[in-house]
């Protein structure tokens, strides 16, 4: 029996455009950062001795805000595609249009820009907070990934761009395995990393690996959101980088090693109103040497009468130590009050 070709009307393809509109309030009543405001929506701020006094500022930004474009097609002759280019004006070192993610999907294989398979993003906490609590994986990068359905779990296998070697010559290796559960999920990755380092005086290298364990929770209408990393050289991985992934002030190569542990309840009042609290810690050493522990508290009441409508307050306390390893003259610290409004399209 023949079998009849496929025509354009068997594929079924559609576009679409989305976003939000995001407008942070910030307001310190203690803030040692070092950076400028432009920025400091994360705590990454709390990387140096503070610069100048920064106590009772107001700052007011919309840069988070940003657009998303995709395309999927299903039906085709080699399989179901998707394609996406989103955009920010707050990831890049300017107030211009940011690159967060670009890439294509075929069927189960991703290839392109997006988050790392490190990471667990149903694990994430709602914060007003952009992206800088302790103990958060967080990374955009270009990577090549496989995932392989197995019923109610998945199993995914990437090639990603190396972010903390100086000279790659392989790609960072991550496995994330997750199982869907009548209370939610559980998900368990593990990365591998060969970090090179040399110039014309001395080189060298070292294989660098960490683990992740995370989850939620569902308790009725609440969730419990959890996680625990653990691993050397995870440099740009965790929080942004404040924490280096070796050093090599030495005859060798000296990978550093971090501990993060996080806790996340989030209470449903009604459909309309919830609150979030998210409890964080990470510690590090570098050499042998305390870097200095990091911890932050999100207490959050966020009001969303309407789905593409948010209202926010959250109170943001957080302390990264001063200790041996790092710089610090003594504890910086930061408490805020953080306001937010949001609207999706």
């Amino acid at each position: 029996m023949a079998v009849s070709p496929l025509t354009q009307a068997d594929i079924d393809s559609s576009n679409s455009f989305s976003g939000y509109v995001k407008t942070d309030i910030l307001f310190d009543a203690e803030n040692d950062a070092s950076a400028s405001h432009t920025r400091n929506q994360s705590l990454i701020t709390l990387n140096e001795n503070e610069a100048e006094n920064e106590e009772g500022d107001l700052n007011m930004s919309s840069l988070e805000s940003r657009l998303k474009f995709a395309h999927t097609s299903t039906g085709t002759p080699v399989g179901n595609l998707k394609a996406v280019i989103e955009g920010d004006f707050f990831s890049g070192s300017s107030s211009v249009f940011n690159l967060r993610h670009a890439y294509l999907q075929q069927d189960n294989l991703t290839i392109g820009r997006t988050w790392s398979t490190f990471m667990d993003l149903g694990a994430l906490a709602e914060t007003a907070d952009f992206g800088g609590p302790a103990a958060r994986i967080f990374s955009r990068k270009s990577l090549v990934r496989y995932t392989i359905p197995m019923g109610n779990n998945t199993l995914e296998l990437a090639a990603e761009q190396p972010i903390n070697s100086e000279d790659p010559d392989v790609p960072d290796l991550v496995a994330k395995y997750t199982t869907k559960t009548g209370f939610g999920h559980l998900s368990a990755g593990i990365l591998m990393q060969k970090i090179n380092v040399g110039d014309e005086v001395k080189d060298d290298s070292a294989m660098a690996f960490a683990g992740r364990f995370s989850g939620r929770i569902n308790i009725a209408d609440d969730n419990l959101k959890f996680s625990l990393i653990s691993g050397s050289g995870l440099g740009g991985y965790m929080n942004f980088g404040d924490v280096a992934a070796y050093d090599f002030s030495g005859d060798s190569l000296e990978l550093s090693k971090q501990t993060g542990v996080k806790l996340a309840y989030q209470h449903v009042f009604s459909p309309s109103l919830r609150s979030t609290l998210r409890l964080a810690k990470t510690t590090a050493s570098l050499d042998g040497n305390d870097m200095g522990d990091f911890s932050s508290m999100h207490l959050n009441l966020v009001y969303n009468a309407y789905q593409p409508l948010k209202y926010g307050v959250e109170l943001i306390k957080a302390t990264k130590k001063q200790a041996e390893g790092n710089t610090f003259t003594e504890d910086l610290k930061l408490n805020r009050l953080h306001m937010f409004a949001k609207l999706a399209f």
